[in-house]
């Protein structure tokens, strides 16, 4: 039995990012988290909301499948920083040279990144950013 779409997807892009020099120069391995933290000193990096849905199997045997990822920055330069974590998350999930993703019994053929930010005007330390992704997925049998 494979893995639920949203935990398929979450394991695999924490298996990316994690691998990628750029993503853990700039955010820690232990500041990528699948849980509620505070975002205290330094960098976090947050599994956030998740949502799919299944396939019209008169239409398509794909799964839709978004998943946001929160990145919190505080202290000195919090905003750049914030900026920065973002566009190597962008980078190291975008485009065709992973295509298709494999994993736990699914198969990612497409997958769209977006990036939205703001700043809570009430801690002038705090910056936040969204990343959220939206993937195209199969269900691919798997051997028992």
């Amino acid at each position: 039995m494979s893995l639920d779409p949203v935990l398929a997807l979450t394991k695999m892009v924490a298996e990316r990012l994690l691998a990628s020099p750029e993503f853990t120069d700039l955010c820690p391995p232990e500041r990528f988290v699948d849980s509620y933290s505070e975002p205290d000193a330094g960098p976090l990096v947050q599994i956030g909301n998740a949502d799919w849905t299944p396939p019209d199997h008169y239409e398509t045997w794909h799964h839709k499948v978004f998943l946001d990822l929160d990145v919190w920055t505080r202290d000195e330069d919090n905003a750049v920083l914030c900026r920065q974590i973002t566009g190597a998350i962008a980078r190291t999930l975008s485009g065709a040279t992973w295509a298709p993703w494999r994993g736990d019994g699914w198969i990612v053929h497409g997958l769209g990144v977006s990036v939205t930010s703001d700043r809570d005007a009430s801690e002038q330390d705090l910056a936040h950013a969204t990343v959220a992704l939206d993937a195209v997925m199969q269900e691919v049998a798997t051997d028992a």
